[in-house]
């Protein structure tokens, strides 16, 4: 154990954590850097074409193309590197996707044209795409069940403080003379990679993963460390067993593949459409419209300063993510993504009408930038959050990490069709659709859809351990019943508490020695570890 720490501190679980959250960091700094760079002089001069009053400008076809091509790679990294996250382990797949990502970065260093700058976006997505599937799974199976939402959320929460680096970097760097504006922002990636890989170094592995191959020794050993206590502790023994048993269930079904995923049993199809629905609805919110062509778009809208507006609406998202740690375990997931959506919709929908009803007044300007801060505020909070604890919590552990890779690899290919398609929507011009301010009725228009699909599709797992939610969609027929769901072991002690209730006077039993038994093994209930569950925050 770790001096200075209480036995059963959740410290070292939030620290770790916190620490796989730069992963989000990473993701998001290289999200949001291209906004910025993008409206720079000096990378249109490198990368754009001069028109006849001289000035340079950037075709809707290359912003499509630097943009979409890392959504690209983000697929393809996220899909392909499950097996690895399987086979390896989650560490040394964070690893590999750190490497990954800084060949790309050092290609768009080094890029002296448009090719070479987009393949080196390609590679770095692809790097970013493996710790961004990863990550999220490595949060969930390392954190206590009670606390697992908040630290998993806290990988979007990350990636809102990596776009606002971005935001003040490109900010900082904008008015430089030659391109160290816009190559400045690129090489400070190489930090977020290198300081990954130093910390992987050193954490531990997923208990899961060793159990999945029957190293229990390993999975106690991890385990104790994480959880801050001694190997032989009742509690890592209790959460070995419960692994254990989830485990032995599904290899007596066999060896997992791809193909498994898509399988009803265990309502695995259910979940990941589940999945990978709630992730596309992520993207098709447009909230990376404002992230990947804000700066650009604010400049197009006749507003000034618009690298401020930009910095402006990332400072809202990342403080907004603050308060969603908490709210995401206070409201749980599903109700949260509701209210997001339905909140995403509304502010949407005002900004659409005014600019078709005010087009290019003063009001609809101030309505746009006030109304676009509102929405992120809203989206950054109710919509990101949840959605990422969901995909990282919601599959069975036989079909996880695939399942996971699959879900994100959805909301990557989102992500890629919305940034090749935003310029040619948004843009004025040839071959191009002109609608301005008008496209947020089609993201309004989604959002409104993903509240639909979270009431009818999305169970609640607020409080559940991974196991229990295995429990939870095989007992509960209907997502809007799931909040009432009670897992058989804790209405086996409530049971057992209630009888001995009314055969003991008020006083008689000590709830430390009640021993509570299933058909299978027994659980001993300490004061210790019900206060973890009625106070999960209070043992730090």
């Amino acid at each position: 154990m770790i001096r200075g720490f209480q036995k059963g501190s959740l410290l070292p679980s939030i620290i770790i954590g916190a620490f796989t959250a730069i992963g989000g960091i990473l993701y998001g700094f290289d999200t949001g850097l291209i906004a910025g760079v993008l409206a720079m002089e000096p990378f249109k001069q490198t990368y754009g074409t001069q028109q006849p009053d001289g000035t340079w400008y950037l075709p809707s076809s290359k912003k499509s193309l630097f943009v979409s091509v890392l959504s690209a790679g983000l697929f393809c990294g996220a899909f392909s590197t499950g097996y690895l996250a399987d086979v390896r382990g989650r560490r040394l797949g964070l690893i590999f996707g750190c490497i990954i990502f800084m060949i790309g970065v050092a290609m768009q260093v080094a890029a002296a044209n448009a090719a070479l700058f987009g393949g080196g976006r390609f590679i770095a997505g692809f790097g970013t795409g493996a710790i961004s599937s990863i990550g999220p799974l490595y949060q969930a199976e390392i954190a206590p069940k009670h606390i697992r939402g908040t630290i998993t959320a806290g990988y979007h929460t990350a990636k809102t403080f990596g776009v606002l680096l971005a935001a003040i970097v490109n900010n900082s760097t904008k008015d430089r003379d030659g391109n160290s504006a816009y190559l400045i922002p690129i090489y400070i990636q190489f930090v977020w990679a290198v300081i990954l890989i130093a910390g992987f170094a050193f954490l531990p592995e997923s208990p899961r993963y060793f159990m999945k191959y029957g190293k229990r020794d390993k999975a106690r050993q991890a385990l104790a460390r994480i959880r801050h206590r001694d190997e032989d502790d009742a509690i890592v023994t209790s959460e070995l067993d419960e692994i254990e048993a989830s485990l032995e269930v599904e290899h007596s079904i066999g060896e997992v593949s791809v193909r498994d995923c898509f399988k009803r049993e265990n309502k695995q199809l259910y979940r990941l459409i589940l999945g990978m629905t709630v992730m596309a609805f992520s993207q098709l919110v447009g909230v990376n419209f404002i992230k990947y062509f804000g700066t650009d778009f604010f400049q197009q809208a006749g507003i000034t300063n618009s690298f401020v507006i930009s910095m402006a609406t990332n400072l809202v998202s990342f403080s907004m993510t603050i308060p969603a740690l908490y709210l995401i375990e206070r409201l749980g997931r599903r109700s949260f993504l509701i209210i997001g959506y339905i909140g995403s919709w509304i502010t949407q929908y005002i900004i659409a009408i005014v600019g078709l009803v005010a087009a290019g007044s003063d009001l609809a300007r101030r309505i746009l930038v006030s109304f676009s801060i509102l929405y992120i505020a809203i989206e950054s909070a109710g919509v990101g959050p949840p959605s990422l604890v969901i995909v990282g919590e919601v599959f069975p552990l036989r079909t996880r990490a695939k399942s996971i890779a699959l879900s994100l690899g959805c909301d990557y290919s989102w992500n890629f069709v919305i940034a090749l398609a935003t310029p040619y929507l948004v843009d004025s011009g040839p071959g191009n659709a002109n609608l301005g301010s008008n496209v947020f009725f089609i993201w309004g228009s989604c959002s409104l859809l993903g509240a639909i699909f979270v009431y009818f599709w999305v169970y609640e797992t607020k409080g559940l351990s991974l196991e229990q939610i295995d429990e939870l969609y095989n007992t509960v027929p209907y997502a809007w019943q799931s909040a009432i769901f009670i897992p058989r072991e804790m209405q086996d002690e409530n049971s057992l508490i209630l009888e001995l209730n009314k055969a003991n006077k008020p006083g008689d039993v000590n709830v430390s020695d009640i021993e509570v038994s299933d058909a299978d093994d027994a659980t001993v209930l300490s004061e210790e570890g019900i206060q973890e569950i009625q106070q999960p925050w209070s043992n730090l």
